[in-house]
């Protein structure tokens, strides 16, 4: 049966929790995410996406079919991606970082005003940044309770997961500017 053709259609307006039980994540044609579901199918051309990336980013992961434009559709939720075998689950954290990439700031090495913009110099996950941001309450936005998200002017996205986890003097830096 060829991998387009499905014996069962996925609805909808359904929710369905996938398991270890029912189906396996691995790599298909040209290292694409695929999907095979138990004594249905093979869906291929497949990304996963967060349903609730704050506070449960191993859990209720959506995997979505790309079908085009506007006819993606969703083959279900993982609840627990730690029910998964291991290879299985780093598959789905490797779409989940190429989807969603971002920059954890673990370091602010300075944050002052450059020609009307906030410049800041800081070192993340991934090395050393600099970037300029708008001074708008919409380019420093609140993820979860403690952190916070800065958008730069081109739309890029840097992490500080709780800011009460910065180092004090970085703390300072942040919110002599950036205090709302």
């Amino acid at each position: 049966m060829p991998a387009d053709e499905p014996t069962t259609a996925v609805s909808p307006t359904k929710l369905r929790f996938m398991t270890p039980d029912m189906c396996q994540i691995h790599l298909g044609n040209h290292n694409a995410l695929h999907v095979t579901v138990l004594n249905e199918r093979i869906y291929g051309g497949v990304y996963a996406a967060y349903d609730f990336p704050v506070h449960h980013s191993e859990e209720y992961i959506s995997l979505i079919q790309s079908r085009g434009k506007d006819e993606d559709i969703e083959i279900g939720v993982i609840r627990d991606l730690s029910e998964f075998p291991k290879e299985q689950a780093d598959l789905v954290r490797q779409a989940l970082a190429r989807r969603y990439f971002i920059h954890t700031i673990i370091k602010i090495n300075h944050l002052r005003w450059q020609h009307g913009f906030v410049a800041v110099d800081a070192q993340t996950n991934k090395g050393h940044v600099e970037f300029l941001m708008k001074w708008q309450t919409d380019r420093a936005v609140d993820y979860g309770q403690k952190g916070k998200v800065l958008i730069d002017l081109d739309d890029n996205r840097y992490l500080i997961p709780d800011l009460t986890a910065l180092p004090l003097a970085d703390l300072r830096r942040f919110k002599r500017i950036i205090y709302w």
